[in-house]
């Protein structure tokens, strides 16, 4: 009994041991966030008006399946998969807010395109309203973003445009990287299709 007994004792440090090396070995996670244009990628942008147009981004609704750390794709029609390694580096719902106000202030040359509270609607030549309706990400083959979105003039938030924007982008390599960076570029589409319409003063 004492030689079983003492066995036992010896097979714990053991599998001790091997828990933490396999702790140990886990890949470091990698943390990404979306980009906005650069001066020269905003083609359509206008040199910054004495007047510029003052907008006002209000918060961006994610649906709850990406409203988390984790990078989520989409692994067939009806399957999700997180990645537990490669994550969001904040709250994807601001990060989008945050690249829809700059790609705005390039594509309509101004410095007055801020994200809610920082400025509010009712002080705002108009306010931008967004909900993504979806956000399909399938590795190696392409990135689909389904936004709804709202244009609002004034004070008195008089409507002017409400859309349903689809826009996608081709994947070259199954990278998070090259995914992360598509999706800016679908952000971008959503962003130039807004500005259009949004007269310049």
């Amino acid at each position: 009994m004492k030689n079983g007994f003492s066995k036992k004792l010896a097979i714990v440090p053991i599998a001790v041991f091997l828990f933490l090396a396999g702790c140990a070995s886990s890949p470091p996670s990698r943390f990404y966030t979306l980009t906005p244009i650069g001066p020269q990628e905003a083609k359509q942008s206008a040199p910054t008006a004495a007047n510029p147009v003052s907008v006002s981004i209000a918060p961006v609704e994610v649906p709850d399946y990406l409203d988390r750390p984790q990078i989520v794709t989409r692994d067939g029609p009806n399957e999700l998969r997180l990645a537990e390694f490669d994550r969001w580096g904040g709250n994807l719902g601001e990060n989008i807010a945050s690249v829809l106000a700059e790609d705005l202030a390039q594509i309509l040359g101004s410095d007055r395109v801020y994200v809610f509270p920082r400025l509010r609607a009712e002080k705002a030549d108009y306010s931008v309203a967004l909900r993504v309706i979806s956000l399909d990400c399938s590795p190696g083959d392409r990135v689909l973003l389904k936004a709804q979105w709202t244009l609002s003039a004034g004070a008195e938030r008089k409507m002017v445009a409400t859309r349903v924007t689809t826009s996608s982008e081709r994947l070259n390599d199954k990278s998070y990287g090259t995914m992360v960076a598509a999706i800016s570029r679908t952000v971008e589409q959503v962003s130039r299709e807004i500005a259009r319409e949004i007269p310049q003063k």
